[in-house]
């Protein structure tokens, strides 16, 4: 039995669909490259956590961080998961790093006459 034009209408056909789809994809990644060009990191924190002890959760946070964060402190717990079964979770809190100064922008003294 042949569909019928409000049928059709009342759904797109598979190419448009798929279509559409690799549109939005393609949009979404565009988006989410362009937001690994900003190179300031903001304010923030990261979270992790371990089986094994806090160094490892620390070190897990930290590689959450983005490029240029400073870290600006850490805490840990312990967290009883289960009878004599411990997980550490650890929180890395970072700021942005600091400015860093341009020639253009800090002037230079002038040296004084000598006598």
């Amino acid at each position: 039995m042949p569909a019928s034009p409000y049928r059709l209408a009342q759904h797109p056909a598979p190419a448009l669909a798929q279509l559409l789809l690799a549109g939005s994809l393609l949009a979404g990644s565009l988006v989410a490259g362009m937001a690994g060009l900003v190179p300031a990191a903001r304010a923030g924190s990261a979270t992790a956590s371990s089986i094994w002890n806090k160094t490892n959760a620390l070190a897990r946070a930290r590689q959450q961080l983005p490029p240029g964060a400073v870290v600006t402190g850490e805490h840990c717990q312990e967290v009883e998961v289960g009878i004599g079964n411990i997980r550490y979770l650890c929180t890395v809190e970072f700021g942005p790093a600091p400015a860093i100064s341009t020639p253009s922008s800090t002037p230079i003294p002038s040296a004084a006459p000598t006598p």
